[in-house]
């Protein structure tokens, strides 16, 4: 039996690799990534406008209630970070901090904050983002098959860019019809969809890899 040629051989790894891309945990995280990328870059373009047609805040309490949600999201990724060492159910773990953002932002929609308020719910609520990184990032790689670490990243990390090209034309149709309540409204759905995202990378690892059996 002769060899398999070059060419051969180089078909039958693209295919490998397309299916390795294109298993359900895979397509779960990337689509995880699409939704957390249009959700927070919708927070991250439009919350300033948003806030001013909302509360009527000064530009200064807007712009800086933004700035106090990043360092919040910033201290969330670092506080995530040890607990993730210490966690063993990063699904979890994601999934509640998803929560908390979603109903933090649906506060924020409700139009009822006092202004002294505001910062600290935009604060609270990138820090419940923030936390669910390092988990999430764990979960990916349970998903990933041990030397396709590289591939696998890059394609379900396409997904941010995919979320934001989709954010402008979707939040900016919201604000120029004067429905920013509605853009953050969509903002804390799209981020509780994210959950069943999470939910099924967890199984579908957990279903390929069960845990062995106290005593193998």
């Amino acid at each position: 039996m002769s060899a398999p040629r070059p060419v051969e051989t180089a078909r039958a790894g693209v295919r490998g690799d397309i299916r390795l891309l294109l298993a359900a945990p895979i397509i779960m995280a990337l689509s995880y990534f699409a939704m957390l990328s249009l959700s927070t870059s919708g927070i991250q373009t439009f919350a300033v406008p948003a806030l001013g047609m909302i509360y009527d805040t000064p530009l200064a309490l807007a712009t800086g209630a933004l700035t106090i949600y990043l360092i919040g999201g910033a201290i969330g990724t670092l506080a995530g970070g040890f607990l993730a060492d210490r966690a063993s159910r990063h699904d979890l773990v994601a999934a509640a901090g998803v929560v908390g953002a979603a109903t933090l932002i649906g506060i924020l929609a409700s139009g009822s904050l006092p202004h002294t308020l505001i910062g600290v719910v935009m604060a609270a609520a990138g820090f419940s983002m923030g936390i669910t990184g390092p988990s999430r990032d764990m979960l990916v790689r349970a998903a990933t098959p041990r030397g396709s670490s590289g591939k696998v990243f890059g394609f379900v990390y396409s997904g941010m860019d995919l979320g934001s090209l989709s954010a402008p034309p979707l939040y900016g149709w919201f604000l120029d019809r004067g429905q920013p309540r509605a853009m953050f409204g969509v903002i804390a759905a799209v981020m509780l969809v994210m959950i069943a995202t999470v939910v099924q990378v967890r199984r579908r690892v957990t279903r390929a890899h069960p845990a062995p059996a106290v005593g193998d």
